[in-house]
């Protein structure tokens, strides 16, 4: 039997009898591990707030014959106004999804835990729109797991900035409108110059920054129209919750 101590987000729950639960955590050291939290559905449960879904816990957790059970936990943040409302808990659901598929079981860097952190913290608060949220979401994220696009400027004529430019979601470049010498078919967007230097932000802005911008309803369409068709592409996979999200 091992002991294990770590930080992280509870992403999914699964009631087992009346008052048992599995809970799904992300988790910097180990990516996604389920949990066995006996007792945690009971109101006077120790480990009943700490195991809650968009709960941010300290776990402590012992590992037996390749399960793991929690021991006990304390709560750090519990991002609970998500589950207010159907829109923002439909994002957060997708989300999750997205980092359940991508991370694994695998270690995961410090800024996937902050911009999870930091997308919850938003979504909860309200401060920021989903829309935009969704987009930094998507495309930082597949930038922090090494699929960056090569937006930095024409790869033809090296043009940094025009009215409008082409981006390429297959090959991930952007280029000047005049420039893509490709088959055009519903792989390739083409964005104003806003949504341009909004993408550029969300790739390469410091965390500190990163969701410290606005854009206009229309741009704001088109760019989450791009990180949502970039991360379902380069991930090879759609998600019912995206379907369910962009249901509502």
């Amino acid at each position: 039997m091992e002991m294990l101590t770590f930080k992280g987000i509870v992403i999914r729950e699964y009631p087992v009898g009346e008052s048992d639960r599995f809970i799904h955590v992300f988790t910097k050291e180990y990516g996604v591990i389920e949990l066995m939290a006996r007792g945690s559905r009971k109101m006077i449960s120790k480990n009943a707030g700490a195991s809650q879904l968009f709960a941010y816990s300290d776990f402590s957790v012992r590992s037996d014959k390749g399960k793991m059970y929690l021991d006990s936990s304390q709560l750090i943040h519990l991002f609970y106004d998500i589950r207010s409302d159907i829109k923002k808990l439909a994002l957060a659901d997708y989300i999750s999804e997205i980092v359940s598929y991508a991370a694994g079981h695998n270690k995961q860097s410090d800024d996937i835990m902050r911009l999870f952190l930091n997308t919850l913290h938003f979504l909860s608060s309200g401060e920021r729109d989903t829309e935009l949220l969704k987009a930094i979401f998507e495309m930082r994220f597949m930038t922090e797991i090494g699929m960056m696009p090569d937006i930095v400027c024409c790869p033809v004529c090296m043009t940094y900035s025009a009215p409008y430019m082409l981006f390429d979601l297959i090959s991930t470049k952007l280029y000047c409108t005049g420039c893509f010498k490709g088959k055009y078919d519903d792989t390739q967007i083409t964005i104003n110059d806003s949504t341009v230097r909004a993408l550029r932000h969300i790739v390469f802005a410091d965390m500190d920054r990163l969701f410290n911008f606005r854009l206009a309803e229309k741009s704001m369409e088109k760019l989450s129209r791009l990180t949502e068709r970039y991360i379902i592409i380069h991930l090879g996979r759609s998600f019912k919750t995206l379907d369910y999200y962009n249901s509502l």
